[in-house]
């Protein structure tokens, strides 16, 4: 399939409702699994396009931004890969082999950014504060979203461009035990990505809940719409026994705190 001006327009308009994510409050409209079966739409193979961004989506979920840490470009990285693979006819393998070297180019982008336009215009804010210009200092912030924006929208659309010319030439150079690799690799680094999340929000009073859960799902082969539903069952009991621990506290607490005036 070649790429025509509306393959360009439909990766541009993608890419930047994409990177606007966050002025619809974190929305996620940016993620893999959002962006996959679009862009396969627009290539004329959903079915593919919702396999890669699932896939995608499971190896990008790990990575989050910790503190000042910025993680690779998960939206062109997904967009790319996506149509890249549809485009060319190709299997998740070679998405996946894609997606990280296009995600990690945004990062440096992103980098550049972040490091040295970002920084530039919050000088010039302060500038602006100084003359007494309020009003242009503090829409600054939306200068600098908006050049975000359009900036790895444009990116988007450049790498697609240049990727549709070069894809075959990079793939052949590849050797094929790489890209054999990188699907055993696929297979892992969701286990990975839920480590990672399990790792950040475990505690030991939620222990048991966990284990129920991975019981119930891997000995008693039950669905996650039935597993959700205990977990609803689990959290009602502990609501129950919690409201009736705190009214007994607060009936002792009236008790012990009644006293004779005389």
């Amino acid at each position: 399939m070649d790429i025509n001006i509306g393959h360009i327009l439909a990766i541009f308009i993608v890419a930047l409702i994409a990177n606007s994510q966050d002025f619809l409050g974190a929305s996620f409209i940016g993620r893999p699994l959002v962006t996959g079966p679009i862009i396969g739409l627009i290539f004329g193979n959903v079915t593919q396009g919702i396999i890669i961004g699932g896939q995608l989506e499971l190896i990008f979920l790990g990575l989050v931004g910790v503190g000042a840490t910025v993680p690779p470009d998960e939206i062109m990285g997904g967009i790319i890969a996506t149509a890249l693979t549809i485009l060319s006819g190709y299997d998740i393998e070679v998405a996946l082999t894609i997606a990280f070297p296009v995600a990690t180019l945004g990062l440096v982008i992103k980098n550049f950014l972040y490091v040295v336009v970002f920084p530039a215009m919050t000088h010039k804010a302060d500038s602006l504060v100084e003359m007494g210009e309020i009003k242009k200092a503090a829409n600054m912030h939306l200068k600098a979203s908006f050049t975000r924006i359009i900036l790895m929208s444009i990116s988007t659309v450049l790498v697609f461009i240049l990727g549709t010319n070069t894809i075959d030439a990079v793939l052949n150079i590849i050797p094929q035990a790489f890209i054999d690799g990188m699907s055993i690799a696929a297979n892992i680094l969701p286990a990975i990505g839920f480590a990672m999340l399990l790792n950040m929000i475990f505690k030991i009073n939620t222990a048991p809940f966990f284990l129920i859960g991975f019981l119930a799902v891997a000995y008693l082969n039950l669905d996650l719409v039935a597993v959700s539903i205990i977990g609803v069952a689990f959290a009602g009991i502990m609501y129950v026994i919690i409201e009736e621990i705190n009214s007994k506290q607060q009936v002792k607490f009236d008790k012990d705190g009644e006293f004779d005036d005389f």
